[in-house]
C-alpha cells in the first residue's frame, strides 16, 4: 500500500460548548481561522480522498472545499464523534485506511502526519495514534473496518480502539487542542511569535553585504 491509499477525515462538528457561543474554528490564530492551520499540513502529502465532518453553520469549511475535501454536515452534533466518524467513513470499503484529525489542532506538524503515515503503510491493518505525557488520540489511523466497530451514539468517538493503538510519539505542543477561549488566546500568541521569528529569519536571509564601491576600495589601498 501507499500513501495514496489513506483517506484523510477532518473531523470539526463539535458544538464547542466551553468556548461560549462562538464557533471556536472561526477564531483567528495568528493570520488563520483555528480550522485553517491543518490545511497546510495535510496538504503536503496526496490521498485517496479527502473528507471534513462540519455543521451546517459558519464557513470555515470552505477552503477545505476548495481544497478539494468532500464535505459532510453533521445535522446531530449534539450526538458527539461517534457520529462524525459514522458519517465521514460513509461507503468506504472495508480494507481502507483513514487518517483521523481534529480541526481544532493547529500545531500538528508535516513530520507526525509523515510517521503515522508510514508507519501505517508498514503494518496496514493496525491502529496508530498519537502520544504524548498521558495523550493517545488524534491524528491517529485506523482501519475502517475498526471504526465500523463503533457506536454511532457514542460521546466517546474512537476512544474504545484507542486502548489498544500502537503509539507515535508527538510533542506536547503538537497535540495542544483549543477548548476554552484562553486556549485560542495562548495558541494566538505562541502562533504570533512563531510567525515573527520565521519573517525575521527570512528578513535575514534576504540580506546581502553591500560591494564597496570603486571610490570605497581606493580609500582602503
Amino acid at each position: 500500500m501507499t500513501g495514496q491509499d489513506c483517506v484523510l477525515l477532518v473531523l470539526g462538528a463539535g458544538l464547542s460548548r466551553r468556548f461560549g457561543e462562538d464557533d471556536k474554528l472561526e477564531a483567528v490564530i495568528g493570520q488563520r481561522k483555528l480550522a485553517h492551520h491543518l490545511l497546510g499540513t495535510v496538504g503536503n502529502f496526496n490521498w485517496q480522498q479527502k473528507r471534513v465532518v462540519h455543521r451546517a453553520n459558519g464557513n470555515w469549511h470552505e477552503a477545505y472545499e476548495e481544497a478539494g475535501f468532500q464535505s459532510l454536515i453533521n445535522a446531530a452534533s449534539e450526538r458527539g464523534l461517534g457520529a462524525s466518524l459514522a458519517l465521514g467513513i460513509t461507503g468506504l470499503p472495508p480494507e481502507t485506511r483513514v487518517l483521523v484529525c481534529l480541526a481544532d489542532m493547529p500545531f500538528i506538524s508535516t513530520d507526525l502526519i509523515g510517521t503515522l503515515r508510514a508507519a501505517s503503510e508498514a503494518v496496514p491493518d493496525q491502529i496508530f495514534a498519537s502520544h504524548s505525557l498521558d495523550y493517545r488520540g488524534p491524528p491517529a489511523v485506523f482501519p475502517v473496518s475498526d471504526l465500523r466497530t463503533l457506536d454511532p451514539d457514542s460521546e466517546n468517538g474512537a476512544r474504545p480502539l484507542l486502548r489498544r493503538a500502537r503509539l507515535i510519539a508527538a510533542t506536547p505542543d503538537e497535540i495542544r487542542d483549543i477548548d476554552f477561549r484562553e486556549d485560542a488566546q495562548e495558541a494566538d500568541r505562541r502562533m504570533r511569535q512563531a510567525e515573527s521569528a520565521s519573517l525575521a529569519h527570512t528578513t535575514g536571509l534576504g540580506k546581502t553585504t553591500k560591494e564597496p564601491s570603486s571610490q570605497e576600495k581606493r580609500h582602503r589601498q
